[in-house]
């Protein structure tokens, strides 16, 4: 199975998909490799990636919180915060960090405080709402989006600090931080669908460049990090491989099938112990 990574990984510094890229993706899929998109995204804004590559098929979204299968147009897994959850951890970032802002991926929708700031790019179908705590029920919501002065880089861990562990909390994004169902990680939902292709995480290679990527590498068989990945990330990879810019995992795939009979590097590892527990809590 090879696993990517969108932003700053499978796609350019513009957002755009390169033809080397588009390439590589169909020749590992000829070859009988299974190909997964894992993003912190929602479903919506992978979507036109998807049919850019012609991949109608199940893709990890919002760090693991829903996957989707875009052949069938349904969703496969979803683990929401619950609302009582969701009320406790809004209530403690309104006291711990006054003036904050937030946003959250209810699906299908997109709700967000006003003034918050997003890129057009990715608000455009946005619902701005005075505030989330009047628009809580009893769906929960798939993953909360913090934003507050600074780099989400810097204030994402004084974020997770103040949760004391209540939540998944990481980032892909200097513009925000992403706080998700505790145990919800694109590592826990791959675990899953991995498990139901009949497929151990020892046969899986995964590509990233944030630390939301970080679950994910270090649950695969094998991790390839980007040349512009977060320090975090190439400290944790087996492999670093050119740029997103450099279409970094189009050459490495490339030089996978020039092999003969294509097999997927590996190293020994203990039982995945943490992942099957992170799977386990996904269902209670």
């Amino acid at each position: 199975m090879i696993v990517t990574d969108l932003d700053g990984t499978l796609l350019d510094s513009g957002g755009g998909i390169s033809g080397r890229t588009r390439a590589a993706v169909r020749a590992v899929q000829k070859a009988g490799h299974t190909f997964v998109m894992a993003s912190a995204r929602p479903v919506r804004d992978v979507r036109p990636i998807a049919e850019a590559l012609g991949h109608m098929a199940v893709a990890v979204c919002s760090n693991g919180a829903i996957s989707y299968d875009y052949a069938r147009e349904t969703v496969v897994t979803h683990h929401p915060m619950s609302q009582a959850v969701a009320a406790e951890v809004i209530a403690v970032l309104r006291q711990q960090f006054p003036g904050v802002r937030l946003g959250c991926e209810r699906w299908p929708d997109l709700l967000l405080e006003d003034g918050f700031d997003l890129d057009p790019v990715f608000s455009r179908e946005a619902r701005w709402v005075r505030s989330l705590e009047e628009e809580l029920d009893e769906h929960g919501l798939g993953k909360l989006i913090v934003q507050t002065g600074g780099s989400a880089q810097d204030y994402h861990l004084a974020v997770a600090g103040a949760l004391h562990g209540r939540c998944t909390v990481t980032v892909s994004t200097p513009a925000f931080c992403e706080i998700t169902r505790s145990s919800v990680t694109k590592a826990a939902t791959l675990n899953l669908l991995s498990t139901r292709l009949d497929m151990s995480a020892e046969q899986v290679v995964a590509f990233g460049d944030m630390p939301n990527d970080l679950p994910m590498l270090r649950w695969a068989g094998w991790s390839v990090a980007m040349s512009n990945a977060h320090p975090d990330v190439l400290a944790a990879a087996d492999e670093i491989t050119l740029s997103n810019d450099e279409d970094g995992v189009a050459r490495w795939l490339e030089r996978l099938l020039e092999q003969r009979h294509p097999v997927l590097p590996t190293r020994a590892r203990a039982p995945r112990r943490a992942a099957r527990r992170e799977e386990e809590n996904l269902w209670k």
